[in-house]
């Protein structure tokens, strides 16, 4: 495999980010809509629930629920599947997702939920899984497919929970459609310039020690997907963690050598992301910030960088765009260390089974 197919998905965003829309929209709505009525007259909790990317394209969805009053959990799978099934109850409804269909936890949760009575709507971008086989209903996300690494199907996956969680609050998925496709152009042209202005990255993305990634709220998604794909693509040490959890202790790690990139676009707590960068660049910090260009008190003179030119259109749906200088970051990195990006050593495409790495034991096998 060249290294040509992960670039060519980070570019098609656009393109599939329509074919989606038009699927929720159109051929799919009668599903879609169903999937809505089920999830807002449940009587009980709502579950969101996956493995990886899949279960990081949930939180913007999972948060603007949340913010709206509706009891939603976001948990990864395998959690939920083995310390989480006693609460399961007849009322409940969860949304299982998996890209494939055929994530070995997502499926035995499933199971378990099904035995116990839980409503289950399967998320997958392909047809005919085993999660479609246990689930009450499937939804298709209808990315284009992605090689190997999860770039437009994740975000694909992000874009059809907000939808569904717009048609569950307010009725209104189409007009909210419709204002994503306005924008898309917008996706387009901050993708372009993205890639241009990445060739500089090299101070931020080249170091000692772990790169973080901090951030709050829906962008906790973007810095949890952003840390996998450099862990993916570039075997890179990359650690997530949210603003608040990060003032609480893990600040003490900050050098001289320390580098990170926050990101500011939830609005509400867009000011108290903003100090944490400037604060961490006057301890000597190396930091990038993504989002809108807000100076934090004291900060004219010196302002930190931004990863990219933050396109005004972006707010409302800033899990599509501020997820995208990672997918290049990540992909940028593994070519500069002389890596084929989504050429993986241990993990699988699908991960089909809770213990042990078949990749890695096939080559053992070789040897």
């Amino acid at each position: 495999m060249n290294q040509a197919p992960m670039l060519n998905n980070i570019f098609s965003q656009p393109a599939s980010h329509r074919a989606v829309m038009d699927l929720q929209q159109g051929p799919q709505r009668g599903i879609f809509q169903a999937c809505a009525d089920r999830i807002r007259n449940a009587p009980g909790r709502l579950f969101l629930s996956g493995m990886g990317a899949s279960f990081f394209a949930a939180m913007p969805a999972a948060d603007r629920l949340a913010q709206a009053g509706r009891s939603v959990q976001a948990t990864d799978s395998a959690e939920l599947l083995h310390f989480g099934g006693a609460s399961f109850t007849r009322g409940d409804v969860a949304i299982l997702i998996s890209r494939s269909g055929g994530s070995i936890e997502v499926v035995h949760l499933a199971e378990k939920m099904r035995a116990a009575g839980v409503v289950t709507i399967a998320l997958t971008n392909v047809p005919g899984s085993r999660l479609e086989q246990l689930a009450d209903l499937t939804l298709l996300v209808g990315s284009h497919a992605d090689e190997l690494i999860a770039v437009q199907t994740y975000t694909g996956t992000v874009l059809t929970l907000l939808l569904l969680a717009e048609q569950v609050l307010t009725g209104q998925s189409a007009q909210t459609a419709a204002a994503c496709l306005a924008v898309l152009p917008a996706l387009a042209d901050f993708i372009q310039r993205t890639w241009e202005q990445s060739a500089s990255w090299g101070d931020i993305l080249v170091g000692e020690g772990a790169l973080y990634l901090i951030g709050r709220g829906p962008a906790l998604a973007s810095a949890q997907e952003g840390a996998l794909l450099l862990h993916e693509t570039a075997k890179s040490p990359t650690v997530a963690m949210s603003v608040g959890q990060f003032r609480h202790g893990p600040v003490e790690v900050v050098s001289s050598r320390f580098r990170a990139i926050v990101f500011g676009t939830p609005a509400v707590t867009r000011g108290h992301d903003r100090a944490l960068a400037h604060d961490l660049q006057r301890m000597g910090a190396t930091v990038r910030w993504i989002g809108p260009f807000e100076p934090a008190p004291g900060e004219e003179s010196n302002p930190v960088a931004s990863l990219g030119s933050w396109p005004e259109p972006a707010s409302e749906f800033a899990s599509l765009f501020e997820v995208v200088p990672l997918q290049i970051a990540a992909y940028r990195l593994a070519v500069w260390q002389g890596m084929t990006p989504g050429h993986f050593r241990y993990a699988s495409e699908v991960t089909s089974q809770e213990s042990g790495f078949p990749l890695f034991q096939a080559k053992t096998l070789c040897l």
